[in-house]
């Protein structure tokens, strides 16, 4: 018995400790995971590489992609007067030649316009379309057809006679109407304010005040231009003979106002042809004494009247003067 206990106790010293053969027992799952491990490691297989991380710029994560706009269709041609767009190899589309030539016509533009290279005559001294506002001195020579309508003494005659005309003005002239061509600007209507003397036979002097209109029909120095005046006139003198004038010098004459006027067809600012009219009304109010009272008279005229700085008209004027201050008598 006692033998018996002593085998068992020295069995039970030769056994290993529970605790100690469980840590020195390897775990079957940790095991197998190591054989995994070894199998992989004997037979490794190739993995995919890791995709490399996108770098986004500021401005594309601000802006969103945008998509190319749809080019226009072009508007279809719906008559034959639009324009028909031909491409140019440099540059532009332009519009063909039948195209311009379509619109000229339809406007009425000149093909050609005249370029005028020339500056202004004489800095605008003589009437011209490249003028603005300018002044003029002109002159006036013509036949004139005189008359009387009729006696304020009772004697019922009507004489009418032949006669000349001079005439001196000055004129002021403002553009009231231009025109662009190119990059030059020039004048198509004029109006000025003008006045002057008038002389006609037997001394008589008439003063005029008003207004000269001149409609250019052309740009270039010759152009042809229209003109119209019209004017209040009063008489200032004549030789009158009298008891106090014996001889008949040029005395102051008293007389109600009057009216000119006349319409000329000129070349340029040189010079018109002029035809016009006057009409002098009575002075013969009952109060009035006789040597003070006139009779209503008149005029009809035909001539010429140009700028005097070119002499021609001057000339005539002052021949004119001269002529019917001596030669022509008033009845």
């Amino acid at each position: 018995m006692k033998l018996s206990v002593s085998v068992l106790y020295a069995l039970l010293a030769s056994q290993p400790d529970a605790d100690e053969a469980t840590a020195a027992q390897p775990d079957a799952s940790s095991a197998a995971t190591d054989g995994d491990a070894a199998t992989d490691v004997a037979s490794p297989t190739e993995d995919p590489p890791a995709a490399e991380p996108e770098v986004r710029t500021p401005a594309a994560e601000s802006s969103p992609a945008v998509s190319p706009e749809p080019e226009p269709e072009p508007e279809p041609i719906l008559d034959s007067e639009r324009y028909t767009v031909a491409g140019g190899p440099d540059g532009p589309p332009f519009y063909d030649d039948a195209d311009t030539a379509s619109l000229r016509a339809r406007h009425e533009i000149e093909v050609e316009p005249l370029e005028r290279t020339e500056g202004p005559r004489w800095r605008c001294l003589i009437a011209d379309p490249a003028c603005g506002r300018s002044v003029e001195v002109n002159a006036l020579a013509a036949y004139s057809f005189r008359g009387r309508q009729g006696d304020v003494s009772g004697g019922g005659n009507d004489p009418r006679w032949h006669s000349g005309r001079a005439q001196y003005d000055v004129w002021l002239n403002f553009p009231v109407m231009t025109e662009v061509v190119g990059n030059k600007k020039f004048t198509r209507m004029t109006l000025a304010p003008k006045g002057g003397l008038i002389a006609s036979d037997g001394g008589s002097t008439w003063g005029n005040l008003g207004m000269a209109f001149r409609y250019w029909l052309g740009r270039g120095r010759w152009a042809p231009a229209v003109e119209f005046t019209s004017a209040l006139s009063f008489k200032l003198g004549e030789n009158a003979r009298g008891m106090d004038n014996e001889r008949g010098d040029w005395t102051m004459t008293r007389g109600p106002v009057g009216f000119t006027a006349d319409v000329g067809f000129g070349l340029g600012g040189f010079g018109s042809i002029v035809v016009g009219g006057q009409y002098d009304s009575p002075f013969a109010r009952e109060e009035i004494s006789d040597e003070y009272r006139t009779a209503a008279g008149g005029a009809f005229f035909i001539g010429f009247r140009g700028n005097i700085l070119w002499g021609g008209p001057a000339a005539a004027a002052v021949a004119t003067h001269a002529v019917t201050q001596r030669s022509v008598q008033t009845p």
